[in-house]
């Protein structure tokens, strides 16, 4: 995952954006991105989560927030 934002080269003009480059199927409860979806990835993703990595802000309603981490669990639990 990168962290991009789009300035004038004085002031930033947008808001930091997640940028996150995959191959294949999309599948974001796929965390960590290793093409399966095992508990590594809750783990993953909470360890982000925690340490404030915009990664975790699963949403991406702006910020982190304790609904990003239901939304995440709701998603590994359905499954790719």
């Amino acid at each position: 995952f990168y962290t991009c934002r789009v300035s004038t080269g004085c002031v930033a003009v947008s808001d930091a954006a997640l940028l996150s480059i995959a191959s294949g199927a999309c599948c974001p409860a796929d965390f960590n991105g290793d093409g399966s979806l095992t508990p590594q990835d809750i783990f993953d993703f909470l360890n982000a989560w925690f340490s404030g990595s915009v990664s975790a802000d699963f949403d991406h309603m702006g910020g982190l927030a304790p609904q990003d981490i239901f939304d995440f669990l709701n998603a590994w639990f359905a499954g790719c």
